[in-house]
């Protein structure tokens, strides 16, 4: 089994390796650039758009692939057997609790009807509020009509 020491070290052994490809394929460019015969800006153009192209594709797939990996890595995580037992645990503690603190739970149930309850009267109330008001206008406009000769 690989330490976290130790998966440090690979880390930072893949950069530096990526670095090397990465120094490789530049030379490598660099040689075809001086051995092929670009001889008119039209042919610069096309052959930098053909390497940004390149680029493009390489980073999309290399995006996709992330994806693909972290993906695959959650999804062996979530079904691992280690998770698997510390959520039995946890769930065993929870249980117990319930079951010998019964009014722990009570409390935060009636806790929480009392919050339902009361932002259900004060929907009450501003409805009722906001009819109240609607009433009062239209019964002074009703009452300005019959003044006005």
């Amino acid at each position: 089994m690989i330490g976290l020491r130790q998966l440090g070290d690979v880390a930072i052994g893949a950069v530096f390796r990526a670095g090397e490809k990465s120094a490789d394929t530049v030379a490598e460019l660099r040689s075809r650039w001086d051995q092929e015969s670009v001889r008119t800006a039209g042919e610069l153009w096309a052959y930098w758009i053909l390497l940004a192209d390149r680029g493009a594709a390489e980073r999309e797939r290399g995006r996709r692939e992330a994806h693909r990996v972290v993906d695959a890595a959650v999804e062996k995580i979530a079904h691992a057997p280690l998770l698997d037992r510390v959520i039995d645990v946890q769930l065993e503690r929870v249980l117990t609790v319930l079951e010998t603190e019964p009014e722990r739970i009570r409390a935060l149930v009636r806790g929480q009807r009392d919050s339902l309850v009361g932002e259900a009267v004060g929907r009450v109330r501003a409805g009722a509020a906001a009819g109240d008001e609607a009433v009062d206008r239209f019964t002074l406009r009703m009452s300005r009509r019959g003044d006005t000769p």
